[in-house]
């Protein structure tokens, strides 16, 4: 915080800088070899202070003094035998500022904080983050500077940044775990509001024991409308741990045994801590590494066989299509999985196609050349059939994710039937993406394979005999934007193949120019049409394009990060920019 703010400071001092190293060597000069000037946090803080009293922000004044603070590790409300000279210089800081014991001590019990104090600190320190990032974009784009970066530097770290705070439907915050070292909650209680009521339908969670006088007078930690993304929260927050006792209301949905097998199933399945994702895998599509498949959690069509007489086939058991009225037996799924980029996201599915909507889910953020996900498990929580139904589910997303991820890619034809209430769907299995047809009937699934194998890739070309290069289709990933450099032969220029955020494709042949302007223009475009560094609205857009090289090693295309020697950083764009669409056609 202090040394973003600092940055902040020299912006708005330029071009009249003076860096703090000049100081150092100033005071030195002037005899000060012995004084607390001279230490850099305090010069830093020094800096730092008077910028934001020259500015009026008091509100970022205060956190930075109490980043300092806590920096310098003095607990000045507990007594010391002897007091050194950090001691001494933060005392004399304190009172200068007008802290009082009651600050103090709570800063001092930081060991100590629970969520709701982490929770406040982080979103302080995070808008103070942001703002100073805003200000920053402002000041190069009005000085029109540039940096010295590659495009995979600037990917990596907007990829950091992306998935530590940008919020999500579905994604799990995870609170600053150095904030504080212990979340952990005695009690933690989960209650159900159906609908109909005063307060919206879902999912509630207390610290405390279901008192309902405790529970009315105090606030939710966390409210989601699925349990699946509040027990994730819970736990890889660390709020959740073997020693706090669960309690739940949860209106005969979910009882307590069941949520204490999903606890532990998660709690199994999940580590809480892993190392930090490499470079690689940040500038890389980011692929499913620990998925868990939760299903009948929240709705379990089996329920209804209780105290009843159920006729079926023993020989012709399927749980997709079941009995007389080959009812589905899945009637809930939750998804949660870690991915590459250490992000935790959770999914809900509910109705009798949940199998079929979830599995195209799965499988749609598998790009071809992912490898495959570390672990996948099931985990049911049926009344009846729970066996089986797990079995069979571990079954149809074995073979699905085998089929996605297979070496045999040649065959664009390549579909999974499957029958879900008495209903038969097809799974094609596509170049770019997996899609879902309903099949009423024999002549229809022939033709939809055959249209399948003819039409599988829907791409905005020059000609139709134009296709992707097959190791595009291998690097194809949803939700972000990639160009892909091909030198043509000859030296006729170069080739382009963008997919857009749904893998959408546009080729542009023989371009002419300078691929580094290209990046540096089509990177400006999409971070000043894209300036959404807005926490306060929770939309914060870190997810800029990715840029590639295909290369011919050994006789084999490749594709590698595209790099050169001195680019425009994204995040440094300045002034207006057109269209993606006419700056690729000044190219072309």
């Amino acid at each position: 915080m202090l040394k973003t703010l600092l940055l902040e400071a020299y912006s708005w001092e330029y071009p009249n800088n003076r860096l703090l190293a000049k100081d150092i060597k100033q005071r030195l000069h002037d005899g000060e070899i012995v004084s607390f000037g001279l230490d850099p946090y305090c010069m830093m803080l020094e800096r730092v202070t008077l910028y934001l009293q020259a500015i009026e922000d008091e509100t970022r004044l205060d956190l930075v003094r109490r980043c300092f603070y806590l920096k310098v590790c003095e607990k000045l409300s507990r007594e010391r035998a002897c007091v050194g000279w950090r001691r001494e210089v933060v005392s004399h800081l304190v009172k200068e500022w007008g802290w009082d014991e009651k600050r103090l001590m709570m800063l001092d019990n930081r060991a100590n904080w629970k969520i709701d104090e982490v929770r406040k600190a982080h979103n302080e320190l995070l808008d103070a983050m942001m703002q100073s990032y805003r200000n920053l974009i402002r000041f190069a784009r009005r000085n029109n500077l540039s940096v010295s970066a590659s495009p995979q530097d600037i990917g990596v770290l907007t990829r950091k940044l992306y998935a530590a705070f940008e919020a999500l439907p579905g994604k799990v915050t995870l609170v600053n775990p150095q904030i504080s070292p212990d979340l952990s909650e005695p009690n933690l209680t989960f209650i159900h509001v159906p609908p109909g009521r005063a307060n919206r339908t879902g999912w509630y969670v207390y610290n405390r024991a279901p008192d309902m006088e405790s529970i009315i007078s105090h606030q939710p930690l966390e409210y989601n409308r699925y349990l699946n993304k509040l027990v994730a929260w819970a736990w890889f927050n660390g709020l959740l741990t073997s020693r706090t006792r669960l309690f739940i209301k949860g209106n005969g949905i979910v009882d307590l045994a069941k949520l204490q097998e999903m606890v532990a199933d998660v709690a199994h399945h999940f580590p809480l801590r892993l190392p930090s994702p490499t470079p690689k895998a940040l500038y890389s599509p980011c692929e499913i590494r620990h998925l868990a498949i939760i299903v009948n959690l929240e709705y379990d069509p089996t329920a209804a066989f209780r105290n009843q007489v159920v006729h079926f086939d023993f020989r012709k058991l399927d749980v997709f299509s079941f009995g007389e009225e080959q009812k589905c037996l899945i009637g809930s799924i939750d998804l949660l999985y870690r991915n590459s980029w250490n992000e935790v996201r959770t999914l809900h599915f509910n109705g009798e196609q949940a199998m079929i909507e979830a599995l195209k889910t799965i499988l749609g953020k598998m790009h071809q050349d992912a490898a495959p996900p570390d672990s996948v498990e099931v985990f049911c929580y049926s009344q009846h059939l729970r066996g089986l139904i797990r079995t069979r589910v571990q079954q149809l997303v074995s073979e699905c994710v085998e089929l996605r991820l297979s070496s045999t890619r040649q065959d664009t034809g390549r579909f999974k039937a499957l029958r879900v209430s008495g209903q038969t769907w097809g799974l094609f299995f596509e170049r770019l993406n997996v899609s879902v047809q309903k099949l009423e009937n024999a002549i229809e699934f022939y033709g939809a394979i055959s249209h399948n194998k003819l039409h599988g890739l829907s791409v905005q070309v020059e000609t139709n005999h134009v296709r992707l290069p097959q190791v595009v289709d291998g690097f194809a990933s949803e939700g972000i934007i990639q160009f892909f450099f091909e030198d043509a032969d000859n030296d006729n220029g170069f080739n382009i193949y963008i997919l857009d955020e749904s893998n959408r494709a546009e080729v542009y042949h023989h371009c002419e120019g300078s691929k580094e302007e290209l990046v540096r223009d089509v990177s400006r475009f999409y971070s000043s049409s894209h300036d959404r560094f807005t926490y306060g609205s929770s939309f914060i857009n870190f997810n800029l394009p990715q840029f590639y090289q295909i290369v011919d090693v050994d006789g084999r295309e490749q594709v590698i990060p595209f790099r050169s020697q001195v680019i425009a950083a994204a995040t440094l764009a300045a002034g207006e920019d057109s269209a993606t669409s006419s700056m690729l056609q000044h190219y072309s």
